[in-house]
């Protein structure tokens, strides 16, 4: 049987887009590490697994999976930001995270055949 895998939160993160309309993934990272802090999350451009959260409609959003612990610090940091930026967070279940154990492997593959997340990296 496999290791249980730590909770992680589905973070909807309010986008900043640039001058061709495009996501400003620069933008995103400088935010997250902010927030988060450096290799405590991983993301998507695209809702790839789930429809982005109804809390979020009208607005250009990004998924960010972090800890949950991760989690918890980056929505306090984002509460003085106006407007804020992280809309919507909720729990990965079981089949959530092992999608995104799969973007994981997409960066970092691992001769397991699984990826490692990025504050796995930053701890092994």
């Amino acid at each position: 049987m496999p290791p249980e895998e730590a909770p992680l939160r589905c973070l909807a993160v309010r986008a900043v887009v640039d001058e061709a309309g495009e996501i400003d993934g620069l933008e995103l990272e400088l935010f997250m590490n902010k927030v988060a802090g450096p290799h405590q999350w991983i993301s998507t451009t695209e809702w790839l697994f789930t429809d982005p959260p109804a809390e979020a409609a009208g607005e250009i959003t990004v998924p960010v999976v972090v800890p949950e612990a991760i989690a918890i610090k980056a929505i306090l940091a984002d509460i003085t930001n106006e407007p804020q930026r992280i809309l919507f967070d909720q729990a990965t279940s079981s089949g959530l995270t092992r999608k995104w154990r799969w973007v994981s492997f997409q960066v970092a593959p691992n001769p397991q055949g699984l990826g490692k997340f990025p504050w796995e990296r930053l701890n092994a």
